[in-house]
């Protein structure tokens, strides 16, 4: 009897050994197909972005990098008729100006709520103005163009302390006399053919951006800004309010699939001249 039960004792004790034993090879066999997992996940994963960036290496183009802020933007255009851009110096918010095709000619003052601008730090809705201040510097923006030189400060004083923009279209027309469409938020209105069909007329596109479907290079909430042409292709010129001259969101002729995507509405300029 005693034989026996020592037999059972070691028999037992063998199979406690023998199941520790296959959980250690488990363990082992688990963290081989992990590591091997993850080695196959990062060389392909590498190989993936190294085919990406050699089918569309973007930085090869006009010397654009690959990196989703960096600057992107033409200061000028082969395929634009137009003056287009003109730096400018010694000048008080605005350090350039755009002058469009001579059918219905216009120069646009290229205002800016930011950087040197002497309103920059004034108050207005409930921050200042380089904060809160693109949809009236774009009427700024709009307004130089059809030859009515009011500031951005101008409008500040004039809408302190803030313009509800739903009231953009009718200050426009009723207060500064430039017809306009008010605002559209129909896909056929904020569309790539609608957009560069306007452009064409050489009439301006107030347009107001947010951070759908996702943030971008513009806005990680909302902002207005003013499209001022197009070359009669993809590219359109954009007038930015808080652009500063060399920045990621500097204005600039752009691929209008670079606006159009995270557009919310747009406003549409019908007059043709002042």
């Amino acid at each position: 009897m005693k034989v026996l039960k020592e037999n059972k004792n070691v028999s037992n004790k063998n199979r406690k050994n023998s199941k520790r034993l296959n959980k250690k090879k488990l363990f082992f066999f688990f963290m081989i197909i992990i590591i091997f997992v993850f080695l196959y996940l990062k060389n392909n994963l590498d190989l993936f972005d190294y085919n990406i960036n050699n089918i569309y290496d973007v930085s090869k183009v006009n010397n654009i990098s690959t990196s989703k802020y960096d600057i992107i933007k033409q200061d000028s255009n082969k395929n634009y008729s137009g003056i287009g851009s003109k730096k400018v110096s010694n000048k008080d918010g605005y350090f350039s100006t755009f002058t469009t095709e001579k059918n219905y000619q216009k120069t646009y003052k290229e205002y800016k709520q930011n950087g040197s601008s002497s309103w920059a730090d004034n108050s207005y809705w409930g921050g200042t103005m380089a904060e809160n201040g693109c949809g009236i510097t774009s009427m700024s923006i709009i307004l130089s163009g059809y030859g009515k030189n009011y500031t951005p400060e101008y409008l500040r004083n004039k809408y302190y302390p803030v313009l509800d923009s739903e009231k953009i279209s009718k200050e426009l027309s009723s207060t500064f006399g430039i017809a306009n469409s008010d605002f559209y938020f129909d896909s056929v209105h904020l569309s790539n053919e609608y957009i560069l069909k306007h452009l064409k007329t050489n009439r301006p596109v107030l347009v107001c951006l947010w951070n759908k479907p996702h943030n971008n290079r513009w806005t990680t909430a909302s902002h207005y800004m003013v499209l001022l042409a197009t070359d009669g292709n993809n590219m359109v010129y954009v007038s930015n309010p808080n652009g500063l001259e060399n920045d990621s969101k500097s204005s600039g002729w752009y691929d209008i699939n670079e606006i159009t995507p995270y557009m919310a509405k747009a406003l549409f300029v019908e007059e043709y001249e002042s």
